[in-house]
C-alpha cells in the first residue's frame, strides 16, 4: 500500500554495506560535529575534541588532557568527576562551543585548544548540569541543564523534573523554558519556528514554538 505520510524521512532506511568505521581510540564521543569538507569534530572525555580528517587523520585538541575518565575505578566517579565535553557547536567564527557535564559550564574553544568558560551562572546560581549546546541561524545559541541535582545520577533515577532550556544571545544569557525531566538534546526545525526537546527520563520529546 502506498504511503500518503508528509513526514520526509517516511520509508527511509540504511543498507548495511555502506556501514563503516570512523575514528579510532575515541574516548565518551558523545556529539559529533561535521564540516562540508569531510572533516568531523568529536567531543571527548580526555577534556577537547578528536579532529577526525577526510583521509583518516587524527588529532586530539585540549587545552589541557586529563585521563581521569580512563583511570576512574567505577562509573559513577567517571561520570561525575572532573571535565567531561558533551554537547557541540560551531561558534559564528569557527570555535567550538562545548557543553561541559562535567565541569558544569559552556566554554568555547578555539580550533587550537584555547578555552575560556562562557558561562557557569545564571542570575547569580550555578547554572547546573550543562548537557547540550546548540546555535541557530541567527547567532543565538541554545543550551540545555538537565538538573540541578548534585549528583545528576540521582535525577536519572528518580524523574525529577527541574530541568530546563537557556538562551544567550545580545541580552545575555535567561532561562526561557523549564520544568523537564531531564533535558537533553535539542533541535529545530528547517524553519526555525520549532524547537524539539529531548527528555531522557520523560521518556519522550516535548515540542515548542519559537515567539519572537
Amino acid at each position: 500500500m502506498a504511503s500518503h505520510s508528509n513526514n520526509p524521512i517516511d520509508g527511509f532506511c540504511v543498507d548495511r554495506a555502506s556501514i563503516r568505521y570512523i575514528g579510532q581510540d575515541l574516548q565518551r564521543p558523545e556529539c559529533i560535529l561535521a564540516e562540508p569538507n569531510g572533516d568531523l569534530w568529536a567531543a571527548d572525555a580526555r577534556g577537547g575534541v578528536m579532529h577526525i580528517r577526510p583521509d583518516g587523520a587524527q588529532t586530539l585538541i585540549s587545552q589541557k588532557l586529563t585521563k581521569k575518565f580512563e583511570a576512574a575505578g567505577d562509573l559513577a566517579s567517571r561520570y561525575t568527576q572532573g571535565t567531561l565535553p558533551n554537547g557541540l557547536a560551531f561558534a559564528r567564527n569557527g570555535d567550538i562551543l562545548i557543553s561541559n557535564f562535567g565541569t558544569d559550564l559552556l566554554e568555547v574553544m578555539t580550533r587550537t585548544g584555547e578555552t575560556r568558560t562562557l558561562y557557569d551562572r545564571i542570575d547569580g546560581k550555578p547554572i547546573g548540569k550543562v548537557n547540550f549546546v546548540l546555535r541557530d541561524s541567527k547567532n543565538r545559541i541554545w543550551l540545555t541543564i538537565s538538573t540541578m541535582v548534585n549528583p545528576w545520577t540521582a535525577a536519572a533515577t528518580t524523574r525529577v523534573r527541574d530541568g530546563y532550556l537557556a538562551l544567550v544571545d545580545e541580552k545575555g544569557i535567561r532561562v526561557v523554558a523549564e520544568g523537564f525531566y531531564f533535558t537533553n538534546e535539542v533541535r529545530m526545525d528547517a524553519k526555525e519556528e520549532w524547537i524539539y526537546i529531548v527528555e531522557t527520563t520523560g521518556p519522550h520529546i516535548s515540542r515548542m514554538r519559537l515567539v519572537e
